[in-house]
């Protein structure tokens, strides 16, 4: 099925529900297909605008989705609204959900040693039957390490890089090109929350669309970051008005 794509201030996001989007990962895995993913809240999108250079790595993503409920208010305000969220959290439980049933096989970059050290331990309690062929925490000599070469060498179904925004796309986009196969996404804070460092939203706030907020209650130092979101949408309204 050919998927559809629409355009939120030159960033593509693919108009797709979680689970069929879940679905079509699964699926290339099954069929072994290179694919880079990245899970796009208004933060996102905003750096790509103002940074060409972070744009090119975005651009060389197979799938953008929409990660915050800003980008779906914005898909709404341009006439092309989208059926939710498809969040990078959310979607790397559900995969290691998948690589648990079926021995998919995971490498994890990123993180503290000790939180990844924690993640792990965790990862292995809840999800045992996942193959975790390798790890790496997140500081390490951008220019001098052999981490792509020991990750190809593993043959991982699923690599989660969790180096934050922008070095996470700039690593996998720099790097795509030396693999065969792997679904490849950023993740953020990702490895944090399933150690247990960072607690996240409970479920009715993120019911509501308001994990931004307990985010922001919780880290009032997030608050010149959430800045980003009248600006995201006040240029969405400029995109409107200009078609």
């Amino acid at each position: 099925m050919k998927q559809r794509f629409f355009n939120i201030l030159g960033i593509p996001i693919v108009h797709s529900d979680y689970h069929s989007f879940i679905e079509l990962l699964e699926e290339k895995i099954r069929e072994n297909k290179k694919t880079f993913v990245v899970t796009a809240n208004p933060e996102i999108i905003m750096r790509a605008y103002k940074d060409k250079e972070y744009e090119g790595y975005l651009k060389k993503a197979d799938y953008i989705t929409a990660d915050g409920i800003g980008v779906v208010i914005a898909s709404k305000m341009l006439n092309e609204p989208l059926p939710g969220r498809v969040s990078g959290t959310d979607m790397m439980l559900e995969l290691l959900e998948h690589a648990n049933q079926n021995r998919f096989r995971v490498y994890f970059l990123g993180a503290t040693e000790p939180v990844l050290d924690l993640f792990l331990k965790n990862v292995h309690e809840q999800y045992p039957q996942v193959e975790i062929v390798g790890s790496h925490n997140g500081f390490f000599d951008w220019n001098d390490n052999n981490i792509k070469e020991t990750i190809k060498s593993t043959e991982p179904d699923l690599i989660f890089v969790a180096l934050g925004v922008p070095k996470q796309e700039q690593w996998i986009a720099e790097h795509l090109d030396y693999f065969q196969k792997g679904i490849f996404m950023g993740v953020g804070g990702s490895f944090d929350v399933i150690a247990g460092v960072v607690k996240r939203a409970p479920k009715t706030w993120q019911k509501l669309n308001l994990e931004w907020l307990y985010r922001l209650i919780k880290q009032p130092s997030r608050w010149k970051r959430m800045l980003a979101i009248p600006h995201f949408l006040f240029k969405v309204v400029i995109q409107k008005l200009g078609r």
